[in-house]
């Protein structure tokens, strides 16, 4: 069941507006079951996730290891040496753009270049309506759920174009396309001393720089006429009246219908005022530098080096600054690490929410009492969490145990340990204390003979009370325990009349042992 609310604002800046929707007991715990299944196939697919995860690792870590073993440092890598052919050759150099003799990258758009530059970089971005949503959930009586959901619309920057047709509510139009796009503009040629760079290494140049360009450097007349110098780059204001109202019935702008208007119909947009639909462009330059790499000589490039088995991955590495070979594998090996790490992270954590899915309907079934349900959802994310935690753990484990067992044996161990621990603080933490005994109970925790579990009210029993002497226990061994007062001492009683002969209590056939 939904109920749309209605808008709140609606100012200059665009407003907002709420939708509520209510869910009740049945339709979330029809949800919630649909869920196990979900919740069943990640859980069962977090396995081979972790398993592969350290399989791989396992692999790049032997694959970097036998290249690192073969790699030989090149010391003029401005000649090419033919005896390094198909050997894995390490060196740092000049990375320099070998067509600056053509003009080097150039805008095909703007004609805006840089001789020397590696790379040139359009960044355009256009001034339009974005939407926001946030929700909010609470629980209601008898287990249902209301979902409170409010839209707010601002004017902002985007270096992407931004489709107002999927917005949850029509006023707020952007236009339907961008004049001019983010576009990156690559030099013909790219040399590393006297080798070309391998074509797929060209997305890791990323040292790019800010590249301020003039009017003049426009080489249309057209966009120079259009243009407005703008911090470093241009500004075009696009004379596009975002009064229109969007009709989603026919995926047209309906200009008569200025109900719910944002701005006035006349332009009025420039630096100082942006409108919907205005555009600024910005340019960025890769200049040349020094690099290092790591790769097999192939020609007049460089290749990737493959282990013997295949597996591992390939390796080409490229970084920049004058590194040596060490560090470059290093790099590498760290690289590895954090990949693995996160996979591991990821594989935990689709586990662990697997888990939660599958005991979800318990949650959802609990908030018919109020709080009660969340309480058990804390318990049920605990529970996945240190379930998903031990399992992962122990599939880490055989998987170490796989590739390698001497590393295996040493943390399926320290598994087995820590689960065991875990194992046994919950079974200790869940054992109540026991009560202590009575002071007349018998040996074994059986109450002796003759003594009644439940005593009589106080009413009807005489306390006795020795005023000047206690009295004196005779224990004889596998006999009666006897309880006696001396004859001539006098006695306070409390309770009932006082006794007409001396007390004597008589307990069992087993002696008393004091609990001193």
């Amino acid at each position: 069941m939904s109920d749309a609310g209605e808008e709140i604002t609606d100012d200059i800046e665009g407003g907002e507006f709420t939708e509520t929707e209510y869910e009740n007991l049945g339709d979330r715990l029809q949800s919630s079951c649909a869920g196990i299944c979900i919740g069943i196939l990640l859980f069962l697919g977090a396995f081979p996730l972790l398993y592969w995860n350290e399989d791989r690792a396992v692999e790049r870590y032997e694959a970097l290891e036998e290249a690192e073993g073969q790699v030989s440092t090149v010391f003029d890598p401005w000649n090419i040496d033919a005896s390094n052919e198909g050997k894995l050759v390490h060196f740092s150099v000049n990375i320099t753009n070998g067509d600056n003799n053509n003009g080097g990258p150039t805008d095909p758009i703007f004609g805006i270049s840089s001789p020397d530059a590696l790379q040139i970089h359009r960044q355009a971005e256009m001034y339009q309506w974005v939407e926001y949503k946030s929700t909010r959930t609470t629980k209601t009586a008898g287990g249902g759920k209301k979902k409170t959901t409010t839209y707010s619309y601002k004017k902002q920057w985007r270096d992407y174009l931004v489709d107002s047709y999927n917005f949850q509510k029509s006023g707020y139009v952007n236009p339907s396309s961008m004049e001019f796009t983010t576009e990156t503009f690559t030099a013909d040629s790219i040399k590393i001393g006297a080798f070309d760079l391998p074509q797929e290494l060209i997305y890791r140049i990323n040292w790019d720089v800010e590249l301020d360009v003039e009017l003049e450097n426009i080489t249309s007349e057209e966009l120079r006429g259009r243009a407005v110098s703008y911090d470093g780059g241009y500004y075009f204001e696009s004379g596009y009246e975002d009064n229109n109202v969007y009709n989603s019935n026919e995926y047209e702008y309906d200009v008569n219908d200025t109900s719910t208007s944002t701005s006035s119909n006349s332009y009025s947009g420039g630096v100082g005022n942006a409108q919907i639909g205005d555009q600024r462009v910005f340019f960025r330059e890769t200049p040349p530098s020094i690099i290092t790499i790591v790769g097999v000589q192939s020609g007049g490039t460089l290749g990737a080096f493959v282990s013997e088995t295949g597996e591992g991955g390939d390796v080409l590495l490229f970084k920049q600054g004058n590194l040596t070979s060490v560090a470059m594998f290093d790099a590498a090996e760290q690289e590895n690490k954090i990949a693995t790490w996160l996979i591991r992270f990821a594989g935990f954590a689709i586990m662990t929410l697997g888990l939660y899915l599958v005991f979800r309907p318990i949650e959802v079934f609990a908030d018919v009492i109020p709080c009660v349900g969340s309480i058990i959802g804390c318990g049920l994310i605990f529970m996945a969490v240190l379930i998903s935690s031990v399992l992962s753990l122990v599939t880490i484990s055989i998987a170490w145990l796989a590739a390698r067992p001497e590393i295996g044996a040493i943390v399926l161990c320290v598994s087995l340990v820590v689960v065991g621990s875990c194992a046994l603080g919950v079974k200790k933490f869940g054992k109540g204390k026991k009560n202590e005994d009575d002071d007349f109970e018998g040996v074994g925790g059986k109450v002796p003979a003759g003594i009644s579990p439940n005593p009589p009210p106080a009413a009807s029993v005489p306390i006795v009370m020795a005023v000047n002497e206690p009295p004196t226990v005779y224990a004889l061994p596998e006999g009666q325990v006897v309880a006696s007062a001396p004859q001539q001492q006098p006695y306070a009683y409390a309770g009932s009349a006082p006794p007409q002969q001396q007390p004597m209590v008589t307990v069992s056939a087993q002696p008393y042992v004091p609990k001193y």
